[in-house]
């Protein structure tokens, strides 16, 4: 008990927001870590422990334990709500209705050989890559899993057109037997694009075929779209 007193006597330095922050004690309040951060008024913030894969909704006045949490990390969000999500059938929990895909994958222990992928009902799987960004706001709660990466029989692909990018977590995987209008369609639809009857369909410099599907087109592995008029060179990436 002695060595667990002096361990609570000195002080600790945790990243909030990435940023360090020393607190005197071993045991601090929500408020606590809210107030010392800077993220004023506290009870407009939401606060989150990260530590070993997980995080964790901490209250304003719930108590954190610095010792047992070493090695762990604050986030704080002005934000009135959180959002709950899972990652292989793990709850967790975010301050934000949108979270980077960097940060995610920093947060979670991915195995090696390994992708995350966003499940949704009636929608083809989406491989979370780096640059980005997962929403919360739309859906409800997001089921993420790991996965060994890439059968040869799927892609993965990605439509960069001027009104954006789709989508917009990193790429959707399909089945190489996918004619590629469908996830034009798909494309369409999510970024609220207009007439798109006399775009052409480029594929590093080269024109392929919509009706045709990816395998028809010679295209596997990895597939990045260039959509848009043929006079604005095919589509610009956002």
């Amino acid at each position: 008990m002695k060595v667990m007193d002096n361990a609570r006597a000195r002080s600790f330095v945790f990243p909030v927001n990435g940023t360090p922050v020393r607190f005197d004690d071993g045991e601090v309040t929500g408020r606590e870590v809210l107030t010392r951060a800077g993220l004023l008024p506290a009870s407009e913030h939401q606060l989150i422990l990260v530590r070993g894969g997980r995080t964790h909704l901490v209250g304003t006045d719930d108590k954190v334990d610095l010792v047992a949490e070493e090695g762990g990390a604050f986030r704080g969000f002005r934000s009135d709500r959180s959002f709950s999500f899972t990652v292989d059938e793990v709850g967790q929990v975010w301050g934000d209705g949108r979270i980077e895909v960097d940060e995610l994958l920093a947060i979670l222990h991915v195995p090696a050989g390994h992708d995350l992928v966003l499940e949704r009902e009636d929608e083809p799987d989406k491989i979370l890559r780096p640059g980005g960004a997962v929403s919360f706001e739309t859906r409800g709660v997001e089921h993420i899993v790991s996965r060994r990466a890439q059968r040869p029989d799927f892609v993965l692909v990605t439509v960069f057109t001027t009104s954006g990018v789709f989508p917009a977590e990193g790429a959707v995987r399909v089945p190489a037997t996918t004619p590629v209008a469908d996830v034009l369609a798909r494309a369409a639809r999510k970024l609220e694009l207009g007439d798109t009857a006399t775009w052409i369909t480029t594929v590093g410099n080269r024109d392929i075929e919509p009706s045709a599907s990816f395998a028809g087109n010679g295209l596997s592995g990895e597939v990045e779209i260039e959509w848009g008029p043929r006079e604005g060179g095919g589509g610009t990436r956002a």
